[in-house]
């Protein structure tokens, strides 16, 4: 014990010599050098990026932050691209569809995956329901061999590629759908209402299952009801796309679906839209009252035609006008006729400075008023409607520019224009 506790001491007396301050910089740079190459050199830093340290710390400028998993794709994620590239000729948009899939995101490293990719190419899924529907190369073999198995016993049943949207729905529920469907085969033409559905809005039956799939009430509601709100729909032109869309309007009931879709061809609605027979009444009679007095506002005139009668333009001119801006296509008559009362009639503009900025014509009158009249207090006429559109900070710079031109007592008002700006 005594022997090492004197070599300890003896080690303890050793003298370090000193280093003088040059050659202590040239040892550090040396050291930092040194460790700068290993780094380059490690496999590490390949993993890794490097940023610069904003902090005031006096030691180095830059630290190593942890490589991004998402900045590389790991091994089985690029395993399953080029299975998938071997069996389809997908672009890197589609693949980059595929692979962003949450489902897909999720199970991408289970090796069943090209196991249902190879059954499902087997049954004749086309490769535009991969790209549609990514999550289907995640089902699990023994579900979706029997799903499909079910879907091939619907009556009527022409291709596997119009049902795949059903395959995400569980055996049990997709066994019930499947029995209530071919109780009533001998009952509809082509033996099942997609088909039907199909036939009768002329689009694909893929396409009609997207939106059945999510709203499996239409195939089990019942066949009478169904079939009656159906043709009601068609025989007041309201359109296939707009029918699948929104599928809510077959719960109600045949009567009162004819008398809203009555109510709103007798306003002269220039487009029937299904939300008309679900929603409120209130909201009803407002939009029916929009459309009469859109129609009081028209005539026999289209509102191309209007907008050039008030401005002096052809319906042609008139609808390049309108092109310049879209939205304006949007906006209901009545607006469109109090703006141009007052920008003609009050505010003295002329045609052609309405017809450079159709713009105005989408914004508030109300608004409009307002600025006009504190433009003019100001001594100001703008020379272009423009800054009559413009975002409220964009407005009150142009204002507080042009007091500090113009105006003699602009940092009076200036002050006024502030103070307001803060209270709103």
């Amino acid at each position: 014990m005594w022997r090492n506790f004197l070599i300890s001491f003896e080690r303890a007396l050793v003298i370090t010599p000193a280093i003088k301050p040059r050659q202590c910089q040239w040892h550090a740079h040396i050291t930092k050098a040194s460790s700068q190459r290993s780094l380059s050199s490690s496999f590490v830093l390949h993993k890794t990026e490097t940023l610069p340290n904003n902090s005031s710390s006096e030691g180095d400028g830059e630290y190593i932050v942890p490589y991004k998993p998402e900045y590389e794709r790991s091994q089985s994620s690029r395993a399953l691209m080029e299975s998938i590239r071997t069996r389809f000729r997908f672009s890197d948009k589609e693949m980059q569809q595929i692979m962003e899939d949450p489902q897909v995101a999720k199970n991408y490293r289970k090796k069943s995956l090209l196991l249902t990719l190879d059954i499902l190419m087997a049954e004749g899924v086309t490769r535009k329901q991969f790209v549609e529907y990514p999550w289907i190369i995640t089902l699990e073999k023994g579900s979706l061999v029997e799903k499909i198995s079910i879907l091939k016993s619907l009556r009527g049943f022409r291709d596997i590629n119009d049902f795949v949207p059903f395959l995400r729905l569980h055996l049990s529920r997709l066994r019930r759908l499947a029995t209530s469907m071919n109780n009533e085969a001998d009952l509809v033409t082509f033996g099942n209402r997609v088909y039907y559905i199909a036939d009768k809005l002329h689009v694909p039956a893929s396409l009609v299952n997207k939106y059945l799939a999510k709203r499996l009430f239409v195939l089990e509601m019942p066949l009478h009801m169904f079939k009656t709100n159906l043709e009601l729909m068609l025989k007041y032109n309201v359109e296939s796309k707009n029918i699948l869309k929104d599928l809510w309007a077959f719960r109600y009931a045949p009567r009162s679906v004819e008398m809203r879709l009555k109510r709103a061809i007798s306003a002269k609605k220039d487009k029937i839209m299904p939300w008309m027979v679900r929603c409120p009444e209130s909201i009803l009679q407002k939009s029916l009252q929009i459309s009469l007095d859109d129609l009081e506002i028209l005539g026999d005139r289209t509102p191309a035609e209007y907008i050039g009668d008030r401005l002096g333009f052809n319906a042609e001119e008139a609808m390049c006008i309108m092109n310049k801006h879209p939205q304006v296509k949007k906006v209901r008559m009545t607006k469109i006729k109090e703006v141009l009362d007052y920008l003609l009639n009050e505010a003295k503009f002329t045609r052609h400075e309405i017809a450079q900025v159709p713009r105005i014509l989408c914004h508030s009158l109300e608004t409009t008023k307002q600025r006009m009249e504190e433009l003019k207090q100001h001594g100001c006429r703008p020379s272009s409607l423009v800054i009559l559109c413009k975002s409220k900070r964009e407005y009150s710079k142009f204002l507080n520019s042009w007091i500090d031109q113009y105006n003699p007592n602009k940092s009076i008002q200036k002050n006024e224009i502030k103070e307001e700006n803060d209270q709103s």
